[in-house]
């Protein structure tokens, strides 16, 4: 669906703490993905505490959905646990971009 994504003037993109090599790895384990993947690697997690997504005690970010405008203010954020809507993202989008 990132074509629907891209028609509401959307760009997706995967965060998370690991390097650019683990990136690699795991785009490649699901034969490529469609979307950047950004590193928030140095300094550990800085972008997810921003987002209040990083796991302090953890030291993870927890898996979350943030959509973010293009002024950079968070207009919906959601812990998915893994487990997302892609039909209520992209509802989402359509609110902040509409």
């Amino acid at each position: 669906m990132i074509d629907r994504f891209k028609a509401v003037d959307t760009q997706v993109l995967g965060v998370s703490i690991d390097s650019r090599h683990s990136h690699k790895k795991w785009a490649e384990s699901l034969g490529g993905v469609s979307y950047p993947l950004l590193q928030d690697f140095h300094p550990k997690g800085e972008m997810a505490k921003a987002y209040g997504t990083y796991l302090e005690n953890e030291g993870y970010i927890a898996r979350a959905t943030v959509i973010v405008d293009k002024q950079g203010v968070v207009q919906f954020s959601v812990t998915a646990n893994g487990h997302r809507n892609i039909s209520e993202l992209l509802a989402e989008c359509k609110k902040v971009n509409g």
